[in-house]
């Protein structure tokens, strides 16, 4: 399933970094020192925890529309996040088949190809 949900980026001086957070959730949150580091781990944040929250059944939050997002601090932008689970599964199951294979060529474990 694809997703875009809003996050709230804020610089946080003390520490230099940007601190995201997803309104429409309340654990939903990351951290980055620079923006593109900050975009990343947001949309890594957001798709496991909607991927979780498709595999366990527990119901997935309405994303709000950016405009409905109120901002209390002006070190603060927000924007959408975009999540793929389809896609971050497929991706978890490539993993799991090179990790196979490795370590099959590991024991040097012959496999017969059968028709």
């Amino acid at each position: 399933m694809r997703y875009a949900y809003p996050a709230v980026f804020t610089w946080y001086e003390p520490d230099k970094c940007y601190i995201v957070k997803f309104p429409d959730a309340d654990n939903w949150f990351t951290f980055g020192y620079n923006l593109t580091d900050a975009l990343d781990y947001a949309e890594d944040v957001l798709t496991l925890m909607l991927l979780d929250a498709e595999e366990s059944g527990e119901p997935i939050p309405k994303a709000s529309k950016l405009e409905d997002i109120k901002l209390d601090d002006k070190n603060s932008f927000v924007q959408y996040v975009f999540a793929d689970t389809e896609l971050y599964r497929e991706l978890l199951q490539l993993r799991k088949i090179l990790d196979i294979k490795k370590r099959i060529k590991a024991k040097k474990v012959k496999v017969k190809k059968t028709a």
